[in-house]
């Protein structure tokens, strides 16, 4: 039996993480935050393989979390999506530029969500596969 992927959702509208977790919580071993702080104590002890992220938090922006989530080390596997109403093209890139894999703009469709969580993961899996690899390639020397 294979291990459930872990997902961290972070918003601060409880009626949003109740959607998302109806929609996730079957196939994914799930965790909520609705604070930036709540969500990096949360991300370092339960080490999440996706967190779905919104910008407009209480306590500190999206950005400043995806930020702080890809500063550490322990995450570096972890993909980061976006879920916020900030859907300005500006405010995408802003999103990429501190992290971000993919940026999905609210409300979001259900079978959209589904697509990019399992594609991210896929190419998670395929990057820890392939990270020995690399390095054995990286590490040998010429004849």
């Amino acid at each position: 039996m294979q291990t459930k992927k872990k997902v961290l959702a972070v918003d601060d509208n409880e009626i949003n993480l109740e959607i998302i977790e109806e929609v996730l919580d079957d196939e994914y071993n799930f965790k909520t935050a609705t604070t930036g702080k709540e969500a990096l104590k949360i991300a370092a002890d339960f080490r999440p393989d996706i967190v779905l992220l919104d910008i407009m938090l209480p306590d500190m922006d999206g950005y400043a979390v995806c930020q702080k989530i890809r500063s550490n080390p322990a995450l570096n596997n972890t993909r980061i999506i976006m879920v916020s109403a900030k859907a300005m093209t500006s405010e995408r890139i802003e999103g990429y530029q501190a992290g971000a894999n993919v940026y999905i703009s609210k409300p979001f469709n259900e079978n959209e969500l589904m697509k990019n969580i399992r594609q991210q993961i896929r190419l998670a899996d395929m990057e820890k596969e392939e990270g020995p690899i690399v390095s054995i390639i990286n590490g040998r020397k010429t004849d």
